[in-house]
């Protein structure tokens, strides 16, 4: 275990005050310690964050805590997150400690919607249509196709400017790890279908396999707008 004496993130992302439950109130038996990695579990999911604390080295139980937070999955936050944002810290299933966001340190991890962003665009940038808009589905169907992972690739002009378009994929097989989908796409995304500006949030939905003990893919939505002198808002959505 690390030194709470002298711990440090390697990059630290948001900062949080955290209050630690006592025994009495269902929490722990033991206090904190800087360093301490319980679940961050917010919107209905558990993910791992480390924490530093901020002047201390440990925390009793019924006290507050000025913590740093280092995320193990930062693509999985990407968008999400606000001041004020309250989140729980869990073992297992059960609560431990009670944290409210005070101060975003990664830019991306800011929440953003499709009706704010538009709200914010600049009146001269104008939506993607005609042969833009072609070219686009030609390079989503391009870039997804050669992972190998999906098949079936449908595409979907809504005519909602919140939501212009749905890219549809179904997966080659079942099994493929939850995750391996979510990296795969969100790397596509990043690295070769957005342009110069670009924003995005995900939401990964697994479900157990009821012949096994492996979980599987429910559903993966990848929301986006992306921007330059032209934008585009939409979603990837993966499913069986």
């Amino acid at each position: 275990m690390a030194d709470p004496q002298t711990f440090k993130l390697s990059r630290p992302e948001l900062q949080a005050d955290i209050y630690y439950l006592t025994e009495q109130e269902g929490g722990r038996k033991t206090p904190v310690a800087s360093g301490y990695r319980g679940q961050f579990y917010y919107n209905g999911k558990d993910f791992d964050a480390m924490q530093q604390f901020v002047d201390k080295a440990w925390c009793h139980l019924g006290d507050t805590v000025q913590v740093l937070l280092q995320t193990a999955s930062p693509e999985f936050h990407t968008g999400q997150l606000y001041v004020g944002k309250e989140f729980e810290i869990r073992e297992g299933s059960k609560t431990v400690g009670k944290g409210t966001i005070t101060k975003i340190l990664r830019p991306d991890f800011n929440y953003w919607e499709p009706k704010s962003f538009l709200e914010k665009l600049s009146p001269g940038i104008k939506p993607y249509d005609g042969a833009d808009m072609q070219g686009y589905c030609i390079d989503f169907d391009h870039y997804l196709s050669e992972t190998e992972l999906f098949s079936d690739i449908d595409f979907e002009e809504t005519g909602d400017k919140q939501c212009m378009l749905l890219v549809k994929c179904k997966l080659v097989k079942r099994d493929i790890q939850p995750r391996l989908i979510a990296d795969t796409v969100i790397e596509s995304w990043k690295k070769k279908l957005a342009t110069s500006n670009q924003l995005y949030k995900v939401d990964l939905q697994v479900k157990s396999d009821i012949h096994s003990d492996k979980l599987l893919l429910d559903k993966f939505t990848l929301t986006f707008a992306s921007w330059h002198t032209i934008y585009l808002t939409g979603q990837i959505i993966v499913t069986q």
